[in-house]
């Protein structure tokens, strides 16, 4: 397929815009100084504290003399140094020995976790655990009752919040080692539920700064616009989600919760190929941070080209070149579940064919945020 540029879309201009502030006095003015305070808005900032509740099955070591254990768990915990996070662990199990007659045992027990999060913290993701603490071993006969140390260690996975709750339930696999007696290692497989300890808030900083006050002023300073850095028309201060992707009609709140389809702008493929270029990247990453923003999202992606060349070959370049632009998400970490390619080749034209600037159109991206994911 011949084409004379492979840009598909027009760039979104961007910039900030200059203040020029041009004062003059009529006569000689009088001055003072005065302190007013500034308010200087963050974006959201999510909670950093938890409560936590599950249960467990044990696996108990051969040595103790039992078949399984039950046992649930209650914590309190937060987040620090951006990927790890704490949580003070109590818990309680019975450990069956299914002999009729016979008294179960039971463990009662206090201790430390420390969490390694893995990958987008902000979405699903994979987790590393160690954990020191001490446990009571409630056994018959009585007075072999004790209390020692133990030490775990595993694996596990935490989803993302809750849609509308910002709860997390976690699945993780432990290996156990208690002191109690000449020692012995169990198995635990626990479900828990990290709820917030605290509403998401935004974070607000006030600062002093000195103005003049000016008695004569020729000419009124002109009003700042408010910063909108992914210029949705949401000033940051007010933006819950502001990483979204150029195009996108987005709610009050700065997020997009509709179903629509959004052309990718200014997006580049080596000539005749379905390789990206690096401004081809460079345009792909906003949709990462978009993905990462919003992580209920779910997008197709649409390839389209123009009409020359054969229907068949535009059909399959359109096809790898959506294919691409998944493969480049995927490998910056975005879910594969989260996304779908498609080609549609020349069969869904925006302008006419037969001129260079409708072919130009013609040659694109789309991104279709699909209704279900995007919370419709």
């Amino acid at each position: 397929m011949s084409e004379e540029s492979d840009a598909i879309g027009q760039p979104r201009p961007q910039g900030r815009s200059a203040l020029a502030l041009a004062c003059g006095l009529m006569a000689a003015p009088v001055m003072a100084m005065h302190p007013a305070p500034e308010r200087v808005a963050s974006t959201p900032v999510a909670p950093t504290r938890h409560l936590a509740f599950g249960g467990f099955y044990v696996e108990p070591d051969s040595g103790r003399g039992v078949d399984s254990g039950l046992g649930s768990n209650y914590g309190y915990g937060g987040s620090f140094a951006g990927t790890r996070a704490w949580e003070l662990r109590l818990f309680g199990g019975t450990l069956e020995t299914g002999v009729a007659g016979k008294t179960d045992f039971y463990q009662y027990g206090a201790g430390l976790d420390l969490f390694q999060h893995l990958g987008n913290a902000a979405g699903g993701h994979p987790f590393l655990v160690l954990g020191l603490g001490g446990v009571l071993n409630d056994v018959d006969p009585d007075d072999a009752d004790g209390v020692s140390a133990y030490a775990n260690a595993g694996v596990g996975w935490r989803s993302a919040p809750w849609k509308g709750w910002g709860i997390r339930h976690r699945l993780e696999l432990r290996a156990v080692h208690d002191t109690f007696e000449s020692g012995q290692t169990d198995l635990l497989l626990g479900l828990t539920l990290e709820i917030p300890a605290e509403r998401e808030k935004i974070v607000v900083q006030e600062k002093l700064v000195e103005v003049q006050k000016i008695v004569e002023v020729v000419k009124e300073v002109p009003a700042v616009p408010p910063a909108d850095r992914d210029g949705d028309g949401v000033p940051d201060a007010m933006d819950r989600c502001p990483d979204t992707v150029g195009g996108a009609s987005v709610e009050a709140d700065g997020c997009v919760r509709k179903a629509q389809v959004v052309v990718l702008p200014n997006i580049e493929f080596a000539y005749d190929r379905a390789e990206l270029t690096a401004d081809g990247k460079q345009t792909v990453e906003a949709v990462v941070r978009f993905m990462n923003d919003q992580p209920e999202i779910e997008l197709e992606v649409w390839g389209h080209t123009d009409a020359k060349g054969t229907e068949i070959y535009n059909l399959r370049l359109s096809q790898k070149r959506a294919a691409a632009v998944v493969e480049y998400l995927t490998a910056k970490g975005i879910a594969a579940a989260r996304l779908k390619s498609a080609g549609f080749g020349e069969t869904r034209p925006l302008a006419d064919n037969e001129t260079e600037e409708g072919r130009e159109r013609n040659r694109r991206v789309e991104l279709n945020i699909r209704a279900r994911a995007a919370g419709g």
